[in-house]
Parts: structure tokens; C-alpha cells; sequence
């Protein structure tokens, strides 16, 4: 075991089969204080707005410092400084945002480097932050527990200092701390902020600081926020701001098959390419200086060189969209700050009157796209910079392909999802909401984790579910939970274990199953003690299926999907621990249910799901062995037919949606799958940036928020799903670490127009994944066969070290056949004989010999009914050129 408050330096090198080694790795870590803050005290102020303090000590000996670790919880949220600089510049709003009194997290910094033998000065600036009682309830919750469990900013700090001759100097928050009001005057995570630079004291963790104009009193030992939890380390990244935000690394393309790839989209600033700042790429008048960013986003913004007298106030103002064009020759040209609700989102500062002067918020941030600037006569678009805010993190996937308007989704999608990474995975990053709402977060974290490295993210979320659980098994519709119902809405907790099951497939580490497979049993326990009750028919829900076109759906049949959905991957969870009293107990569990299900919800007249709604069918087909075999075609008819009468649109709502793509997909229906993601008119994504009011950058509320729901977010996750299915279907790039393999199937279009080409790149936990597929027409003469109809698919692939590649490819013709496969220029199997593909119904997989020995290609198989080929593959990187031929019958 590993003892406590120890540094650790570990060396690592590797040799692989063929002999050769590896660099050394050299990876440091420090073990956590086993009892972090001893003879510290939570201090503050009751009785002033003590948002800033300070504490001055003396190093007195000959011997030198070896090491200094600091520990540190602040609520809402706290900045460190020693001696005149910011320990972590770009760390901003920290600590995570908990439940306060179940769980406060806190943060360990080598400080070592900022100290010196002698005299030294400690600052602490602290923000209200979440742990303010002015915080909006929208809906039912729980709507007195903020106003008598949160209070004024208060912090925890303890230093140790080890010293050459073995000694140490400790340092603890205490009464001898002083504090006063600082020039932020008022701070909240929805209004925004107030500062008096005026009041300004930027000297104030210096040693020799001296203020004559301000009163500094001894803090106050406060009540610890920390009830019947714990203190716990913050083991995600924090939230930063600016370029130490996103790390970008080199994800492009290593081959030269892609030339269809369009890397282009539409709208907005390129995620890929970007340096962690925006700059506006226009500006007006309207009721101020508007400046447009360009690009929606979380964050804030800072006007430099302003020089104006003291006493002047400038206020910022946030919007996401602008008034539209006016009827009868009315002009609207200003922000507007409909969707806000009843926030203000304005930054206040007053003037100091020095020269050129900076202006930035502390302690808050905003949504929008639009700054309006008032009180500065004119202001020059160099004067201001913007800085998107989020939980710290990589970009680990990229995807694009031969559509503008599937790469315009997928640039949408990752500035949505970075927008609401606020240590949790809030809903929107503009009005007054802002939760952790567990719908949003199921239904786009494996698109998250597919884009983004966020595993300790989400870890940190899982915990906080945990830790929210009430004694029945129960779960919150948000965590923290502050809006909505508990027991959650089935397709709101149903994220518990979507996101356990996505952190499984995505690291292969059973140990996140096991660690939270009794809470999520308890969650399903408290679901089935709720259907003993009602039986799906009348079973519960709230929500149902968020934000639909169509009239909503029978809402018992949607909270009996979630219901269902959680029993059959629990049975799934089970199997792989080994738990196999509890895989037999939910698998008959999931028998009885998905019969009730069926004769429930089935109606012979409609030849559909409830009211035969796309949604209702989707959801049904969705689980398996629910709709019978007998009348698999009838439900399928059904929903096609609508899906046509709706012109080719769906209209379901964030739940349903998340379902259709892969039921499409994987049902023989890709080319209507793809049509309808390729949609520009309403309702679809595409018409989100294909509309009169603006285009989107960022993944709407609803289908309709412009123009006809404009109080509604533009800076939504909720409808990132899609993104999976960019990853998982149209790249057919599948996970299975735990079984050290990759799948890769991407699935084909038979209309080659509908789509020519994508690039996927993953940086996994065991290697960077690539596939890279492009088509078209093959030359008929080179085949020798010019009475047949012919495509190609060439495709690169790369496997990392250890792990195997199961790659698929799938018909580019109906009734396709593969004619032949190549592998790195070589031929690696050509069919002897055609036959009519149409005529067969065989379930059978054929294994073929191959002509050639590729180093690194273990097998082939052929499905014969659906003429898939599978090829067997070690790591490596590969690339392949399948032609498939159609023959006439």
C-alpha cells in the first residue's frame, strides 16, 4: 500500500513481440493527506461580504524547502494567489459543483515553486457559486432546501511545508485570516457580476501590501457545508478557461483515400483548429455596440484598453440570437434576451480611470453568441477577446465525411456538449437553469466519450448520483438535485446506467461495473416496486418524450421502454460479473415485462404501438424480443409509411430520436436513416442552421426554436445522440476493450449519393483507432464483366498494439455480392462464382480461404444472407479495397 501525503516517481518501458523497446515513461503522482485539513476551520463571514482574504506568515529557517503541498475546498467557488500570483491562472470556478452537504470536493497544488524561506502572503478570492441561495427552480423540487442549508462563501485551507532538516510548518484557515469586500460587489452564476474596480487591491497576496482605505477584519469560523458526507479530493480536471481549456492533439487522417471528405462545414469556429479564444468576426449599433462572436458558446469575455475617468460604468450584456426582421417595415435589431427567462446575464463593472484599463467577470459565465456593450463610446473588435469556459479536456475523436450538412451536426454537437461540461454535465449554459438534469446527460454521453476525454468527469457524476440515492433505491431527475422529481422520470434516471454501461465500453475496466452495479439493482428494485403497483400500463413518468413535433405519445409507454431498457443491460451488467443468481432473477423479470409490453401497448387496428406514433413504434422495436416475429413487418411497414407521410421527417422527441438511428441502421433501412440526417427542412438538425433567424452553432432545444419557440435554449445537448451513430454506424467504429477488441463495420448506403466518404479518429485508453471509407463506381472493364453493376468501397484502417480488429463490410448494392477483397495492394480472396443474392434465406456464415497471406489477416467469413464480409485482424494499420458486383436474375 501506498502511505499517505507521499510524492512517487514511477518508470516505465515496454518491449514489444519483434524486440524492440520503448522510451522510458516517467509518470509522477503524489499520494492524498490522510487527514487533509487538521486543525483547520471553515471561515468566512456572516456579517460582510468577505470575498476576499488574506494570511502572511514567516519561513524561519537556515534549512531550504523541499516540498509545500496546499489543500483547498472553496464554496460556491474560491481563487488561490500566493505571494502577488494566481497559483493556476486558467483554473476557474472551482471547486466542482456537489451536493454541498453529502459531498464537498477539494484540491491538492504543489506549491513549492511559489514559497520562499522568509516572509510570505497567502489570497483567497471565493464567489458564491452554486452554493447561493438565489438560484432559480423552474418546475417542481426541492424548493427550501437551498435558502436553509446554503449561505456566504466560505473556505478551507491547509499548507504543508517540509523543510530540509525534516521539519514542517504548517499553515491552517483560522480567526487570524483577514478579510474584507472585494471589487466584485456581487457575484452570481445567472446575473452575473458587479466590480468596483474602484476597490481594486491587486497587491493583496504580497508581503509588503498596505491598505489605508480599506477595513480588513478577522474572519469567522463557519459552519461546515459538509453534513453527514465528506470531504473528498477533485480527481476531474477543473474548469478552465481559454486555451488550457482543450487540448487539441493531431487526430487528421495518415492516408490518401479520403479526397471525398468535405472538412468544411458551414457555421462557427473550427473546434479542431481552434486556440482557446474567440474574436468577433462583426459589430453594429443597436442600443449599444453589438459584437457577434460568430460562435455560441460558454464563457465570457474581456475588453482591454479602455481608457475612460474614474467612476465610469460599463456594462456587458449576453444573447445568443437578435431580434429578427419586424413586419410592417418595423426593424428589430438588437440582442435579444428572450430565452434568458428572468436572469440578467449582464456583467457591471465601474471604472478606476487608470490607463487602459481590462475589464473581465469573476465568478460567473454566460451563454451566447452576441456581446452588447454599453457605456463605452466605441469600442474596436481588438479591444475584445472571449473565452470559452468547460471542464478541462481533450479532443479525442474527430469525425467527418463527404456531407457539409452531417459535419455542420457534428461541429454543432461538440461545441454544445463542451458548453454544458461544467464539472457536470448541465443542460444549457444560458438561463435560469443550468442543471444537472439526467435525461440530457444519458442521452449524449456516449457521444461525449466518443469526442472527448471525459472519463473522470463522468466518474465524478456517477458519484454524485450515488451519493443523491435515496434509502428505497430512488434517484433525482437532477443531480444536485434542485428540480424536478424523485423517483426520476424512467428515461431521466435511466442515464445511471447509460453512463456506467458507456464508461465500461469506452475503457473496458469492469471495475466501474462493479463499483456501482448494488446502487444501480437498488434504482431498478425501486422502478419494479413502482410497476407492482400499476403494471406498465398506467406506469410513471413525467417527462416522456421531451420536445416532440407529433402530440406526445402515450407516456406510459415511454417510461416502460426506459424500464425495460435498464432491466435488459443490467441483465447484460450481471452476466459479465458473474452474478448469475441476479442475471436468472431480471432475466425472467425482463420476459414477463417485454410480454406486457406488448399486450399492452399493441393495437391490431392501428397495426402500431399506442397511437401508432413514429415514437411509439421506434421505441417498441427498439426492445428486444418485444414485437413479436410475426408482426415484425406490419410494425416496420407502419413506421416507414409514417415516416414518408411526414415527408420524409421524423417527429418524435429527444428519447425516441436517440433510438431511430441505430434501429434504422441496423435494420436494413441506412439509406433512410442517412436521408433523414441529411434533412435541412423542419423538423430536422439540418434545419436548425438552415432556417431565416439565424445558423445554429450549437445543438438546439427543440426542433423549432427558431422562429417559433424563442424562448427556448440554441445551446442544447440533449439531441446529440445522432453523434454516436456518426461514430458507431456511419464510421462503424464499436469499442470492446474489455474483449481487446475493436469492431469496425461501417454501414453503406445503397444510393452512393447519399454519401461518399467518412473519416473517424478515436484516441482510446489503448491507442488511437482509425477508419477512413471512400466509394464509388468501378471501372467494368478491369472486371472483365461489363454485363454487371459494380462499386467499390476502399477503406484504411489502424488497430492499435493488443488489441484485434473485426472489420465488416457491408453491400454497396441491394443484392450485392463481394466479387473481391484486397488488402495493401495484394488479393486477398476473389469469388469463384455469382449467384442470385435475392433467392437466398440462410442464416449460415461461411468461412473462405483466402489466395494470399497478408501478415496480419487471421480470417474471413461471409454472412450469406445479408452478404456481409468480416475479415479477422491483428493491429496494424490496413488498407482494404472490396468490389461488389450485382448479378441480374
Amino acid at each position: 500500500m501506498f502511505a499517505t501525503d507521499r510524492r512517487y516517481e514511477l518508470h516505465l518501458r515496454y518491449w514489444s513481440s519483434d524486440g524492440m523497446k520503448s522510451n522510458w515513461f516517467i509518470g509522477k503522482f503524489r499520494t492524498v493527506f490522510s487527514d487533509v485539513f487538521n486543525g483547520s476551520q471553515w471561515i468566512g463571514s456572516n456579517s460582510i461580504n468577505m470575498n476576499q482574504l488574506r494570511k502572511t506568515f514567516n519561513i524561519e529557517s537556515s534549512s531550504s524547502i523541499t516540498s509545500a503541498f496546499a489543500a483547498i475546498s472553496g464554496i460556491g467557488y474560491y481563487e488561490l494567489h500566493v505571494n502577488g500570483q494566481p497559483v493556476d491562472p486558467s483554473r476557474k470556478l472551482d471547486v466542482g459543483w456537489t451536493t454541498y452537504q453529502q459531498r464537498t470536493l477539494y484540491v491538492s497544488y504543489d506549491m513549492t515553486k511559489f514559497l520562499t524561506v522568509g516572509a510570505n502572503a497567502i489570497g483567497v478570492f471565493l464567489g458564491q457559486g452554486w452554493y447561493n441561495r438565489q438560484q432559480w427552480i423552474i418546475g417542481p423540487g426541492p424548493r427550501t432546501e437551498l435558502s436553509t442549508q446554503y449561505g456566504p462563501p466560505r473556505f478551507i485551507f491547509h499548507l504543508t511545508i517540509c523543510l530540509s532538516d525534516k521539519s514542517t510548518i504548517n499553515i491552517n484557515s483560522d480567526e487570524t485570516w483577514l478579510g474584507r469586500e472585494a471589487e466584485h460587489r456581487a457575484d452570481n452564476v445567472y446575473m452575473g457580476t458587479v466590480v468596483d474596480y474602484r476597490a481594486a487591491r491587486p497587491t493583496f497576496s504580497t508581503v509588503t501590501f498596505f491598505d489605508n482605505t480599506s477595513l480588513w477584519i478577522n474572519a469567522s469560523i463557519l459552519s461546515s457545508p459538509v453534513k453527514d458526507g465528506t470531504l473528498s479530493l477533485q480527481r476531474m480536471p477543473p474548469i478552465r478557461a481559454g486555451p488550457d481549456a482543450l487540448n487539441i492533439p493531431d487526430l487528421s487522417s495518415i492516408d490518401d483515400i479520403t479526397t471525398s471528405i468535405v472538412e468544411s462545414y458551414l457555421y462557427g469556429a473550427d473546434l479542431t483548429k481552434f486556440n482557446g479564444v474567440l474574436i468577433p468576426i462583426g459589430t453594429d449599433y443597436s442600443n449599444g455596440q453589438i459584437f457577434d462572436l460568430g460562435q455560441n458558446f460558454a464563457g465570457w469575455c474581456r475588453v482591454t484598453r479602455i481608457n475612460v475617468p474614474s467612476s465610469y460604468i460599463v456594462q456587458l450584456r449576453h444573447s445568443e440570437y437578435r431580434y429578427s426582421q419586424g413586419t410592417n417595415g418595423i426593424k428589430f435589431n438588437g440582442i435579444d434576451t428572450e430565452n434568458l427567462d428572468s436572469i440578467a446575464s449582464t456583467d457591471t463593472f465601474i471604472l478606476n480611470g487608470s490607463a487602459n484599463e481590462t475589464i473581465e467577470p469573476m465568478f460567473t459565465y454566460h451563454g451566447f453568441r452576441y456581446l452588447l456593450v454599453n457605456g463605452l463610446p466605441d469600442v474596436d473588435s481588438s479591444q475584445v477577446t472571449c473565452y470559452p469556459v468547460h471542464t478541462q479536456t481533450s479532443l479525442i475523436g474527430n469525425f467527418s465525411s463527404s456531407s457539409v450538412i452531417l459535419n455542420q451536426i457534428q461541429h454543432n454537437i461538440l461545441w454544445s456538449q463542451l458548453s454544458n461540461t461544467m464539472s457536470l454535465p448541465t443542460d444549457c449554459p444560458q438561463r435560469n437553469e443550468r442543471r444537472g438534469w439526467m435525461g440530457d446527460a444519458g442521452l449524449s454521453v456516449d457521444e461525449a466519450l466518443y469526442n472527448f476525454d471525459l472519463i473522470q468527469f463522468y466518474l465524478n457524476f456517477l458519484t454524485m448520483i450515488q451519493d443523491n440515492q435515496a434509502a428505497d433505491g430512488a434517484i433525482s431527475d437532477t443531480v444536485p438535485f434542485t428540480v424536478g422529481f424523485s423517483p426520476a422520470d424512467p428515461n431521466w434516471g435511466t442515464a445511471y446506467i447509460k453512463i456506467t454501461w458507456a464508461l465500461y465500453e469506452h475503457t473496458g475496466d469492469i471495475t466501474i461495473l462493479q463499483q456501482y452495479y448494488t446502487s444501480i439493482r437498488a434504482w431498478i428494485d425501486c422502478l419494479t416496486r413502482q410497476y407492482r403497483q400499476t403494471g406498465l400500463a398506467h406506469f410513471f413518468g413525467h417527462w416522456g418524450d421531451w420536445v416532440p413535433v407529433a402530440p406526445m405519445t402515450n407516456l406510459s409507454l415511454i417510461s416502460s421502454f426506459a424500464y425495460l431498457h435498464d432491466v435488459h443491460r443490467f441483465i447484460n451488467i450481471s452476466t459479465i460479473l458473474n452474478q448469475t443468481e441476479d442475471a436468472k432473477n431480471y432475466t425472467d423479470l425482463y420476459h414477463t415485462l417485454a410480454k406486457e409490453f406488448h399486450t399492452t401497448f399493441y393495437d391490431g387496428t392501428l397495426r402500431g404501438y399506442a397511437d401508432n406514433s413514429q415514437a411509439a413504434n421506434v421505441l417498441a422495436l427498439a426492445l428486444p424480443n418485444v414485437v413479436p416475429d410475426e408482426i415484425q413487418t406490419t410494425v416496420w411497414e407502419s413506421l416507414l409509411n409514417n415516416i414518408k407521410s411526414q415527408n420524409v421527417h421524423f417527429t418524435g422527441g429527444i428519447v425516441s430520436v436517440a433510438q431511430l438511428y441505430p434501429l434504422l441502421s441496423s435494420n436494413g433501412n441506412h439509406d433512410l436513416a442517412v436521408q433523414l440526417a441529411s434533412s435541412t427542412t423542419y423538423p430536422s438538425y439540418g434545419h436548425m442552421f438552415n432556417n431565416p433567424i439565424q445558423n445554429a452553432t450549437t445543438t438546439w432545444e427543440t426542433w423549432n426554436t427558431l422562429p417559433d419557440s424563442a424562448g427556448s435554449s440554441l445551446n442544447h445537448h440533449m439531441f446529440n445522440s445522432i453523434g454516436s451513430w456518426f461514430y458507431r454506424y456511419l464510421a462503424g467504429l464499436h469499442l470492446s476493450l474489455a474483449e481487446h477488441r475493436i469492431y469496425i463495420h461501417p454501414r453503406m448506403t445503397f444510393d452512393e449519393t447519399l454519401l461518399k466518404a467518412v473519416s473517424a479518429t478515436v484516441k482510446t485508453q489503448k491507442g488511437l483507432v482509425r477508419v477512413a471509407w471512400t466509394r464509388a463506381v468501378d471501372l467494368l472493364e478491369r472486371l472483365s464483366m461489363p454485363s454487371l453493376s459494380a462499386q467499390i468501397v476502399k477503406m484504411t484502417v489502424t488497430i492499435p498494439t493488443t488489441l484485434e480488429g473485426i472489420i465488416s463490410f457491408d453491400p454497396l448494392l441491394k443484392f450485392g455480392q463481394c466479387h473481391s477483397i484486397y488488402v495493401d495492394q495484394k488479393l486477398l480472396w476473389k469469388r469463384s462464382s455469382l449467384y442470385c443474392r435475392q433467392h437466398v434465406h440462410t442464416s449460415a456464415i461461411d468461412d473462405l480461404s483466402l489466395i494470399t497471406v497478408v501478415n496480419g489477416v487471421k480470417q474471413l467469413s461471409e454472412v450469406v444472407q445479408s452478404g456481409t464480409m468480416t475479415l479477422r485482424v491483428s493491429s496494424g494499420q490496413y488498407q482494404f479495397r472490396a468490389v461488389w458486383v450485382e448479378k441480374a436474375c
